[in-house]
């Protein structure tokens, strides 16, 4: 088991921070499009190669995300439609991960297959959104970055309305 941290700024049009490692050495770029229609995100390895993009789907009636991976796989993430707690899952043709714990204090462990494979956490009281990624099964690294970043903006959308 691993950590990384993601800080962002507290003034922000666009997203654009680096995923650290427990040493605070950049291991991924975050690079958030300005567009005034759905949202897309380019997530790059240090050495300027892509690790993958995210692109939020407009018109649908919940948030819904494909994450196109450099490897050439892809995942869906998406918000499913409940009335009392947010559900939220990622499947792609290798894996299915789902979400447990709180959304709304973004503290949550990732299963697949009832196996828990990280989980994502916030940390408070600090300048900016500062988070937590315990990756448990380095397979999954990618994927719980992906996650994160999709949840974080359902979030911040909602905050917006």
């Amino acid at each position: 088991m691993y950590e990384l941290y993601i800080k962002q700024k507290v003034f922000k049009i666009t997203d654009h921070y680096d995923v650290m490692d427990a040493n605070q050495n950049p291991i991924y770029h975050v690079d958030q499009d300005f567009r005034l229609i759905g949202n897309t995100v380019h997530v790059s390895r240090m050495d300027g190669t892509e690790a993958f993009v995210i692109n939020r789907q407009v018109l649908t009636f919940m948030p819904k995300f494909t994450v196109d991976f450099s490897n050439g796989k892809s995942a869906i993430i998406k918000q499913n439609f409940t009335f009392f707690k947010k559900s939220i899952d990622i499947f792609s043709d290798d894996y299915s991960l789902r979400l447990e714990g709180s959304f709304w204090d973004m503290d949550f462990g990732v299963f697949n297959n009832g196996i828990e494979v990280g989980n994502i956490s916030k940390q408070f009281l600090t300048w900016g959104d500062t988070y937590v990624i315990r990756v448990i099964d380095a397979e999954f690294e990618e994927a719980l970055i992906a996650l994160l970043i999709a949840v974080d903006n359902i979030k911040d959308g909602e905050e917006n309305n």
